[in-house]
């Protein structure tokens, strides 16, 4: 089967597959100078572009990376590169690159299929190890995912969906994913200045609030394992995904638990409605998890 060609842009003007290259020489591939993120694009629409630029630029910041446009006119490239690309469901990568000698910094635009998962991560919850590794400047989604890349191959290797990265203070985020459990009745998560914060993390931080859960921001001691009541990981393709079992251990009662479904449920209404989807249309058991979703290594957090 041939591969559709990617639509890309290059700041704001389409290019060539081909041409969408750097050179071996700039830093972007010598160092890792270089930020990214992916905005899943459904219905035509792109879900919190503004969140996901902002934090692009708060990455750019950290690593003293000059981007070559405002938020706003990325954002408009971003409306332009989708539409162009005729692709109503998909993902938008967005990659912020150092320039050299030769090139200023560019910004590239790629329309993605979308995602998909198997029905069972969602319905009988998906599995995990843990792995000892620490990304380099966690706030910042920087193209150095060497750790990652080695904590997902590890956990394929062991037939898991996702690796829990155990650094010096602790489990603080997946391999492509932030991590949630709940012990006790209360829903703990690792704080924002140790992790690279997800914009689904903090959708669904505004969800458990305003459903009156009690949160806890702190990281999490692999010993603790045995003590979690439930758990499960967010990410833009995964949105809310349940964990049921870790290192081969089964989390609670080896189920999805009753706050995991309870926020796995109001996260994708909230997200039927941004994008203008009939939750009546797309029932949650079939829609933006279980049925339309395969396994993917993406780093999409």
């Amino acid at each position: 089967m041939t591969r559709r060609p990617l639509y890309i842009t290059c700041n704001g003007e389409p290019v060539r597959e081909p041409q969408a290259t750097v050179h071996v020489q700039n830093p972007a591939v010598t160092s890792a100078l270089g930020v990214y993120e992916t905005v899943e694009i459904a219905n035509g629409r792109l879900f919190h572009l503004e969140d996901h630029l902002e934090r692009l630029a708060r990455s750019a910041a950290t690593i003293d990376l000059p981007l070559p446009a405002s938020p706003s006119r990325l954002a408009r490239w971003a409306h332009a590169t989708v539409e162009a690309a005729r692709q109503r469901d998909g993902l938008l990568r967005v990659l912020a690159l150092a320039g050299d000698a030769d090139d200023p910094p560019r910004v590239y635009m790629l329309v993605l299929p979308p995602i998909r998962y198997p029905v069972s991560l969602y319905r009988q919850g998906a599995t995990a190890i843990t792995f000892v590794g620490e990304r380099a400047l966690p706030t910042a989604k920087t193209l150095n995912t060497l750790v990652n890349f080695l904590a997902q191959r590890a956990a394929r290797a062991r037939g898991c969906h996702e690796a829990l990265l155990v650094t010096r203070a602790g489990i603080l985020e997946g391999s492509s994913s932030n991590i949630f459990v709940v012990m006790h009745g209360k829903l703990i998560t690792p704080p924002d200045h140790l992790v690279l914060a997800g914009v689904t993390r903090d959708i669904v931080l505004r969800l458990a609030r305003e459903r009156g859960y009690a949160i806890v921001f702190r990281p999490l001691s692999p010993a603790t394992i045995p003590q979690w009541e439930e758990a499960f990981i967010t990410s833009t393709s995964r949105h809310v995904m349940p964990l049921t079992v870790v290192d081969d251990r089964p989390i609670g009662q080896g189920t999805v638990g009753p706050i995991t479904q309870a926020l796995r449920q109001a996260f994708e209404a909230y997200f039927a409605a941004q994008v203008g989807l009939d939750p009546d249309d797309h029932p949650l058991e079939v829609s933006r998890g279980p049925a339309h979703r395969r396994q993917s290594s993406g780093n999409t957090p």
